[in-house]
């Protein structure tokens, strides 16, 4: 059978003292105001019958004490040094010493009348109950006080009031009073119970909070060696794969049979995979670096969302699936361009991944003040207990083989991240065996989109001279010799120190640099170097690392930063653009 709250042993936390301390010492400064008010009460009501040395004694006595414990009382909480033990014995021997000179009072019963007697029953009993709420019931500290001070009341009442034995009415008013300390005594044992409950609580809910910032911190410190991993793995991995990525180019670039151009276009097409998977690697580290630049601005959706259902039209067919397209047209949104269409193109990919029969569609609607867009498929679907856990990282439903053709599993975790960057709310609707709804709201524009301007299509790569700087032979040597087959001059060079000593021979049109070096060597101290002596030098940074403060350094240093593998058609625009913006700068 449980014990009652009241009947449950008491084991007080190791908080609960020093609760009590600290609310004494608070409260020391004005509870000896009433104490003192109270006692000056007696010695008026008295001063006519009773001794008047006896009256000033005791009143002196009571101020003199109340100062005495407001100067003890108030330096325990800080006490430190001394044990808590210690610290309670001295508040318990003041608590006692106060009881007993208020208790003293009772001496002059004999020569009180009924009423006088009655007005310091009164002040001891009041000053009980208030002992409860400045103790807080504390078991040792409050009986020291209201023990002797309604213990000597109660003494007074039954024979120091000079009336017959046998007085009936005065010993039923010690009864009363040895009644009402019995209360009390239970009334400061409940409080502390109280006190002693939400310590304990409190110190149970510190150390919850505790044990979750430290799960915390060794999530987040995870979370960051994971990224640590994922940027070192990305770099290792995509050297080579540049490297295989330009040697590729430069071998279409030349004089090949049909056989061996299919066998190098097959290379190709596989290098191209493999691009997209690491770009989707680094789409994630972009996106929890914060480095992710956001272009908002009134989007007319007709041209975007048209592209996107012509894509969509030739996925379906590839994989004998129908495509449906519902647009309703002139629909403007608020939103940013590049990465809208990011988003949209991940989840129309994701739809035609996971559905082998039936349809794929693309609807766009307004409801409201809102834009509603759903890419729903008649795929496989998916349990309610996976709708979160298909927007992680690597997670996959229905890829327990590891398709490669169904990627990586990292497509929804870059659309969740999207949404959230864009503030597009995103839902899922999907059951096994019926299909999946992703649907994205957009807010409409409030004003009318800018009219597009026509962008003049790069020109070819102009004759110039290439300062290649990488510290990986391979990948500088393959470089050196694609740009050598598309007629630039090329000089190389593996350190900051070689890249200045190839300037003073002859001084570059254009910095191709990777951005990590040997030691603590970089591109982009490579490039200031270069720049003190050629300030209006063009420069690109190709890096294979995708660490989050490496993202930071390039964005903040304003050098355009591509990220290996990169194709050759996306380098050479990049090329063309960094020199052109240096002839023409803003």
């Amino acid at each position: 059978m449980p014990l009652s709250p009241a009947s449950r042993p008491l084991t007080p936390p190791s908080g609960a003292d020093d609760e009590v301390l600290a609310l004494i010492a608070r409260q020391v400064t004005t509870v000896p105001w009433g104490v003192a008010l109270g006692a000056m009460v007696v010695v008026l009501t008295a001063w006519s019958s009773a001794p008047r040395g006896a009256l000033l004694a005791w009143v002196a006595t009571v101020i003199g004490l109340q100062v005495l414990r407001a100067h003890w009382l108030r330096r325990l909480p800080n006490e430190t040094t001394r044990p808590l033990a210690q610290r309670v014995r001295t508040a318990v021997w003041l608590s006692g010493l106060n009881g007993m000179v208020h208790g003293a009072a009772v001496g002059l019963f004999p020569w009180m009348d009924e009423a006088q007697r009655a007005i310091l029953t009164i002040l001891l009993g009041g000053l009980s109950v208030a002992a409860v709420g400045t103790t807080h019931g504390h078991p040792r500290i409050y009986p020291a006080f209201t023990l002797p001070a309604v213990g000597a009341l109660i003494v007074g009442w039954a024979v120091g009031t000079g009336a017959p034995a046998g007085d009936g009415g005065h010993i039923g008013m010690a009864v009363l009073l040895a009644a009402y300390l019995a209360v009390m005594l239970g009334l400061a044992r409940d409080a502390y119970r109280r006190l002693c409950d939400a310590t304990a609580l409190r110190e149970e809910q510190e150390r919850l909070n505790g044990a979750l910032r430290r799960a915390l911190d060794e999530a987040q410190a995870a979370m960051a060696a994971r990224n640590r991993f994922l940027a070192s793995a990305s770099h290792d991995l995509r050297q080579p794969l540049q490297t295989l990525t330009l040697l590729c180019a430069a071998l279409q670039a030349r004089m090949l049979t049909a056989d061996s151009l299919d066998i190098v276009r097959r290379m190709d097409l596989a290098l191209d995979s493999l691009r997209e998977e690491m770009n989707a690697l680094l789409d994630l580290s972009r996106l929890d670096a914060g480095v992710v630049e956001l272009h908002r601005a009134p989007l007319a959706l007709d041209p975007l969302l048209a592209r996107l259902g012509d894509e969509l039209q030739a996925a379906c067919e590839a994989k004998g699936l129908r495509a449906r397209c519902v647009i309703e047209p002139g629909l403007v949104c608020e939103s940013d361009a590049v990465h809208l269409e990011r988003l949209l193109r991940n989840l129309i990919d994701n739809a035609v991944k996971y559905t082998e029969e039936g349809e794929v569609q693309l609807r766009a609607l307004r409801t409201d003040e809102r834009i509603e867009v759903v890419v729903q498929d008649t795929g496989v679907g998916m349990a309610a207990h996976d709708h979160e856990r298909v927007f992680e990282e690597f997670y996959q439903v229905h890829n327990s083989a590891r398709d490669r053709s169904k990627g990586l599993g990292l497509g929804l975790s870059i659309v969740r991240r999207l949404a959230r960057l864009l503030d597009h709310p995103l839902s899922l609707r999907s059951a096994p065996g019926e299909g999946s709804a992703f649907t994205l709201w957009l807010p409409v524009a409030t004003r009318a989109p800018e009219p597009a301007t026509l962008t003049q299509a790069p020109t070819a790569l102009p004759h110039c001279h290439l300062l290649v700087l990488d510290d990986e032979a391979g990948v500088r040597e393959a470089l050196a010799t694609l740009m050598r087959s598309l007629g630039c001059e090329v000089s190389e060079a593996a350190s900051t120190a070689e890249a200045l000593k190839a300037q003073a021979a002859r001084a570059p049109d254009l910095v191709l640099a990777d951005f990590r070096l040997a030691g603590r060597d970089s591109g982009l101290k490579a490039i200031a170097a270069l720049r003190r002596r050629q300030p209006d030098l063009p420069a690109l940074l190709v890096s294979g690392d995708t660490a989050e403060d490496r993202l930071r350094q390039a964005r903040d240093a304003g050098v355009p930063l591509l990220h290996k593998p990169v194709s050759v058609s996306r380098l050479l625009e990049a090329m063309i653009e960094t020199m052109d913006r240096s002839k023409d700068p803003i």
